[in-house]
């Protein structure tokens, strides 16, 4: 029997979940894992065909100096809410969008600008430190989970960032939006090569007198490939290939983008040159893939992606020439709703790319939970009360879907939202965060299961 294949105890010929594509490239160990195909599942196309249920999956998805709430807030509730002027650009996943608004974030307990909205995705106050800035109360969402799921998976957990333009004397709990722990923060890959070649398995060899010799890892492992596509149905056959395809015109994507992606010199952040410009929408969209690979192959059920840190100093080029954290301050705030659509429109690029990718009777995206959020309601105001908070994917019919707008009338606790996605992920969850942070309730209007 091939090391691909086994038989079930009814005789059904099926792979295992983690199996991998293998190879050797420039002399070093090459795989691909692969996405969930039918050979993996059970005859409904619900389950493994081990009997465990396809994995559910969580990512945080982090953008600095909130929203402009009279342009954020849909005007209607329930399932049929209209998209307000800042979410327009999620009108293709909307079924799988939840807006959650008027809750307060009960862990911001002490004003300390934007420092203490950063419990938005933990529950925890942030704690006094001796390094003369607050660090963070404990760990983020996405850290829990990986606690409870990331020994199954080749990582525990995958960071990823957009903008590099972060605020270099704010501290950790600003600067990263993933925390281990209150002193172990987890910085981001800005560099997408760097994030492919970690994630696939990219070489490049040292003696190459030409310059960076990337070895492919298509034709490494394209020798597993063809065994496995000689065995399976015709619909897995069709589904390998087009899973390999994408990942080799990733890879030339990622290959073709400017080598800003490096986080640059303090003094060259504020270079509002147009050659210097970061491409936001470029490393966006290869990142958003990446994510959505390694959470298709199961390389990991963890993530967190940064598009901006509070305070930072990202600029808009499309918008404004204007740094975002001083941009909020201004009385230009037309362009500070401008620079929310143009986020959104990045934000969907990821929820488009996970309902994309099919994954046994529906999508990627039908097994995720994503969670998006922001340190403050308004830049201007810095308020932890009504902090924009969205909720995508279905959790593995954990939550509600269609999505729904739904307005908190009374003091309701972001944490309780937070609790409902980690139990969609880690069912045995019982409670998230601490002190006044702290919730073992999770909100009932978002949790069907």
């Amino acid at each position: 029997m091939s090391r691909f294949f086994h038989r079930t105890p009814k005789g059904k010929l099926a792979m295992s979940r983690r199996a991998m594509l293998r190879g050797l490239a420039g002399g070093a160990a090459a795989f691909v894992a692969l996405p969930t195909l039918e050979a993996m599942l059970d005859s409904h196309g619900t389950a493994l065909a081990d009997g465990a249920g396809i994995p559910r999956r969580l990512v945080t998805w982090f953008f600095g100096n909130g929203v402009r709430l009279n342009r954020w807030v849909p005007q209607g509730e329930g399932p049929n809410y209209p998209l307000s002027d800042e979410l327009l650009p999620l009108a293709n996943v909307k079924e799988y969008v939840s807006v959650l608004s008027g809750f307060d974030n009960f862990g911001a307990v002490v004003q300390f600008g934007h420092y203490e909205g950063m419990a938005i995705l933990s529950g925890h106050p942030m704690q006094n430190s001796n390094a003369g800035y607050p660090k963070p109360g404990g760990p983020t969402i996405d850290q829990v989970v990986a606690a409870a799921v990331g020994s199954e998976t080749v990582f525990p957990s995958i960071e990823l960032g957009i903008s590099k333009r972060i605020d270099q004397y704010s501290g950790p709990l600003i600067q990263y939006s993933a925390h281990k722990s209150a002193d172990l923060p987890l910085p981001p890959e800005y560099n997408p090569q760097v994030a492919f070649n970690k994630l696939f398995g990219s070489f490049t060899p040292g003696d190459d007198p030409k310059g960076p010799l990337r070895v492919g890892v298509l034709d490494a492992v394209r020798e597993d490939a063809l065994e496995i596509q000689k065995r399976v149905g015709t619909a897995d056959r069709v589904r390998l290939e087009a899973h390999l395809e994408s990942i080799g015109t990733l890879q030339k994507q990622i290959a073709a983008l400017p080598p800003i992606c490096t986080l640059p010199d303090p003094t060259l952040e504020t270079n509002i040159d147009v050659n210097g410009a970061e491409p936001l929408a470029a490393v966006n969209q290869a990142m958003s893939s990446l994510m959505a690979y390694a959470l298709a192959c199961d390389i990991t059920r963890a993530g967190s992606i940064m598009f901006t840190s509070a305070i930072g100093t990202t600029i808009f080029n499309a918008v404004t020439q204007m740094e975002h954290h001083n941009l909020t301050h201004s009385d230009n705030q037309e362009l500070v709703h401008q620079g929310v659509v143009f986020t959104m429109q990045c934000f969907a690029a990821l929820l488009e790319q996970l309902k994309a990718m099919p994954e046994g009777t529906g999508n990627l995206l039908d097994n995720t939970v994503v969670i998006c959020s922001s340190d403050c309601s308004e830049g201007a105001t810095h308020e932890t009360v009504d902090q924009p908070l969205l909720v995508a994917g279905r959790g593995g019919g954990a939550l509600t879907h269609p999505g729904i707008h739904y307005r908190s009338s009374g003091k309701e606790n972001t944490a309780d939202v937070l609790l409902a996605c980690l139990q969609a992920v880690v069912p045995g969850a019982v409670d998230i965060g601490s002190g006044q942070g702290y919730s073992n309730k999770p909100c009932k209007m978002i949790k069907i299961a």
